[in-house]
């Protein structure tokens, strides 16, 4: 159990490791994006082969503990958002793919060696979810913007609950971090603002956004992991078919075989590889986003 708790110190073929891992996660990213989202598996059980090979390859016990265990913990939590409609199928096996890749990374490439006690692709996903938020902003601003200068968004208490309580939650934390006897760097504090900001904007218009990237779709067009707004369709309905977010042949078959015509789909969700993808090299040159932040600390 501690050896999969406790990072290995050195890790044999690093720059292969790395070299194999940025190579499938760019193929999968641009299928991701020339592809309508639809990574082939040959890309996606590929990658998670080649991170097999190269922990024997490269072998070590202590690396092949590390990378095996974190890599079967990751992999089952976002085959739990795959469920949820949260990631896409071929997202949870790069994912997992890079944890087991690269389990740690002591040397940065343009950076110091860093003593980060947590795995290489904690560093990657969070570098990965900075970039993802920012571009949502950059996308979503606007959008709402236009909504609320037509007139198009309606304003009542009910919004306010959820952002009341994450504000409540935040000022908490804030004076927690005030009482402390340190002074903390301004750029960890920058990039906490810019969560709160971030969590509370999407929390605030959470529906707007959600109807945006909802598209009716006939059913005779329907495709394999399609991903149903099971909220906009009647739950009798729901319950009868047995439907999940995700949709399978089965689910497709139920659907084709009801009197519905057309179904609501999010087919506008956003990518993700190609974000993860510069979360990899970012993190790869300058190393984990926590460390650089607090490194003067």
């Amino acid at each position: 159990m501690m050896d999969f708790l406790s990072p290995p110190q050195e890790i044999a073929g690093l720059e292969w490791r790395l070299l194999v891992a940025v190579a499938f996660t760019a193929a999968a990213a641009y299928y991701d994006v020339f592809n309508r989202k639809w990574v082939p598996n040959a890309v996606a059980y590929g990658s998670l082969v080649a991170a097999v090979l190269l922990n024997i390859v490269f072998f070590s016990q202590e690396a092949f503990i590390f990378a095996v265990g974190w890599g079967a913990l990751i992999f089952a939590a976002t085959y739990l958002l795959y469920k949820s409609g949260q990631l896409g199928g071929a997202d949870v096996y790069i994912i997992s793919s890079l944890a087991m890749a690269v389990p740690v990374l002591q040397k940065p490439a343009l950076a110091p060696p860093q003593q980060v006690p947590y795995p290489f692709i904690l560093s990657v996903l969070l570098a990965t979810g900075i970039i993802f938020i920012a571009h949502m902003l950059l996308r979503f601003v606007p959008f709402i913007s236009k909504k609320i200068s037509r007139g198009e968004v309606r304003f009542c208490w009910s919004r306010l609950a959820t952002p009341a309580v994450l504000l409540a939650a935040f000022s908490v934390f804030i004076y927690a971090l005030a009482r402390l006897p340190i002074a903390l760097p301004y750029s960890y504090l920058l990039v906490l603002a810019f969560l709160f900001f971030a969590l509370l904007f999407f929390s605030f218009f959470k529906e707007e956004i959600k109807e945006s990237m909802i598209e009716t779709v006939p059913v005779g067009k329907l495709q394999e992991e399609d991903v149903l707004a099971l909220d906009r369709m009647k739950p009798g309905i729901v319950r009868k078919l047995s439907l999940s977010p995700v949709l399978s042949q089965s689910s497709i078959k139920k659907l084709r075989k009801s009197r519905l015509k057309a179904v609501p789909v999010y087919t506008g969700m956003p990518f993700f590889l190609p974000y993860l993808l510069f979360g990899l090299i970012f993190t790869a040159l300058f190393g984990d986003l926590v460390v650089l932040m607090l490194g003067s600390f």
